[in-house]
């Protein structure tokens, strides 16, 4: 019979420091070719609770039919014409539930990951690479919650999610892994003939 163990330590045990998770995060307007444009600087994410699910699935390699690798993204945008000001500090059990509760003019798109890479921000220590490189970009007319996302609404995107699709064509499934939101001046607004990139690097030292 297998038997689940909760451990928990007190105290730190010896070592050179404890091991991180962070993230930066940066906006980028891109026409149909492909091209981008940097905008403002990286913001540093939040890690929500929901990513040692999606970890400790993934070392097990569960075997319940379902992904646990970072599938795709949420983009949240308002249609107010304004600056949006969230609350700074995000709450790390608000995950899926906050998204499904934006009222009016607030919304968020579900879009999948694009491009994916790999790389190292120490050489020596990390010589097989210890970041992870995610890239998605603006789709579709209609947010999740059916506001419209385009520039003739005045769409601003001010924030977002990174997230595993356990179902690709399930929302209900997905787990918030972490999210941020950007300062006004770093907000942008959608622009015809235009979409909005992200991107999301998670480095792990």
């Amino acid at each position: 019979m297998l038997v689940k163990r909760r451990n928990r330590q007190s105290g730190k045990g010896p070592s050179d420091h404890l091991p991180l998770l962070r993230g930066d995060v940066q906006l980028f307007q891109a026409n149909e070719g492909g091209i981008r444009w940097p905008h403002g600087k990286p913001t540093r994410n939040q890690i929500l609770y929901a990513w040692g699910t999606a970890v400790s699935n993934l070392l097990l390699n569960t075997k319940d039919g379902l992904n646990y690798y970072i599938g795709g993204m949420y983009v949240e945008f308002s249609n107010s014409g304004l600056p949006v000001n969230p609350t700074p500090t995000i709450t790390r059990d608000a995950g899926r539930d906050y998204y499904a509760s934006l009222a009016n003019p607030l919304d968020y798109l579900r879009i999948p990951i694009s491009l994916k890479g790999d790389g190292s921000s120490n050489e020596s220590l990390f010589p097989e690479g210890n970041q992870s490189v995610f890239y998605a970009q603006t789709a579709g007319s209609v947010g999740m919650n059916g506001r419209t996302f385009s520039d003739v609404a005045n769409s601003r995107v001010y924030g977002g999610a990174l997230v595993v699709f356990r179902d690709p064509d399930d929302h209900t499934q997905d787990l918030v892994f972490s999210r941020f939101y950007f300062a006004s001046a770093s907000q942008l607004v959608k622009v015809a003939g235009q979409q909005i990139g992200i991107q999301w690097t998670l480095t792990a030292d």
